[in-house]
């Protein structure tokens, strides 16, 4: 049978012909990739350690003396400042005392003052012989004997002033009533806790740490603090205290970090993760976490930059990983320190791919 001649498969055969030739030019352009460089430095690890924050002061307060309670200040949910009233005592008779007290001390001034004056009239008349030395003497006592009787009256002023104003109860830290135990009308003692204040723009977050971190950990050392009831927020603390007495059965030691509350976003009883920032002295080949491809067989690769005469080009490069964190990844086996690893447009490489490198800014 006679074969008749198609026009439209010559067509077609040129076409796919084509495509091939483009594919194959497509194939050596170079793609245009990122990279990162491998890096042998000690480690960094972020340690994320959980605790709760508590209130770097947490008082029971009482009166300084017995007393019937005339006045509340303050109640339960009000912030205060150190030195504010909170509650009055009956301080009646006390003020009673007082000016008592000071009417005598004017009393003592005055008779100083005349004691003094008789013994400077008569010091002139002992200058020239009109009256005895023991008489000049005697006025003289009597102004020593007067000056003392003021000062001791001065103190029995302090002492009463004193005694007036512990009839009043002052914050001792600015804070948080917590808690308020008792009312008008009230008899309390110096042993009756009468408020319950929390100290609120000073906080303290205490964690544990695994033993092998207490070299590393400092007073002083910087920790961003992540409240769970903030979402994103961090807030940044440092590590105040470490209590160098190692849980034997966790393996762990407190660390006790200071955080800044003067916001008031924080209250005591919240829960916060803490991240602390350790630095070991091994030293460590790290890489960019964005180089690692890993492939459904298991294994781990990077793709590397490498000149090929005028051309530079992907080069696939199986490795073996170690630790991470904080965007890198610790290259254990497979690769040497200064390598240049493509980070962004890794995902389509072929081997020997030429690339076109544009690093980050």
């Amino acid at each position: 049978m006679r074969r008749e001649n198609f026009p439209g498969r010559s067509f077609i055969r040129r076409t796919i012909g084509l495509l091939l030739i483009s594919a194959a030019a497509a194939a050596q352009e170079p793609i245009q990739v990122e990279t990162g460089t491998a890096e042998q430095r000690p480690w960094t690890q972020t340690l994320r350690l959980t605790g709760t924050l508590t209130s770097a002061s947490d008082s029971a307060l009482a009166p300084r003396l017995d007393g019937l309670v005339t006045e509340i200040r303050v109640d339960a949910g009000d912030r205060v400042e150190r030195g504010d009233v909170l509650l009055e005592l009956d301080d009646q008779l006390e003020r009673l005392s007082l000016q008592s007290a000071r009417a005598s001390l004017q009393e003592a001034r005055a008779q100083l003052a005349e004691a003094r004056r008789v013994r400077a009239e008569r010091e002139p008349l002992l200058e020239k012989g009109a009256i005895a030395q023991t008489e000049f003497e005697t006025a003289n006592a009597d102004v020593q004997v007067r000056a003392a009787a003021v000062e001791r009256l001065r103190a029995e002023v302090a002492l009463r002033q004193e005694r007036v104003a512990r009839h009043q109860l002052t914050a001792p830290f600015p804070g948080l009533v917590s808690r308020r135990m008792t009312d008008v009308g009230e008899w309390v003692t110096n042993t009756t806790p009468v408020y319950e204040l929390v100290q609120t723009d000073q906080l303290r977050l205490d964690v544990q740490a695994p033993q092998e971190y207490f070299p590393m950990i400092e007073q002083g050392t910087r920790v961003m603090i992540a409240p769970h009831a903030l979402n994103d927020t961090q807030i940044e603390g440092e590590v105040r205290s470490r209590v160098a007495v190692a849980d034997p059965t966790a393996r762990s030691f407190l660390v006790r970090v200071a955080v800044d509350n003067e916001s008031g976003r924080l209250a005591p009883g919240m829960s916060a993760l803490a991240l602390i920032k350790v630095v070991t002295e091994d030293q460590t080949l790290v890489i960019p976490r964005d180089a690692l491809m890993r492939y459904p067989d298991g294994g781990t690769r990077v793709w590397t930059v490498e000149d090929r005469g005028d051309q530079t080009v992907a080069v696939e490069r199986q490795v073996q990983i170690g630790r991470s964190d904080a965007g890198v990844v610790e290259i254990t086996k497979g690769l040497e320190p200064d390598r240049r690893v493509i980070v962004v447009g890794n995902e389509a490489l072929t081997p020997e791919q030429p690339v076109m490198i544009k690093d980050r800014q």
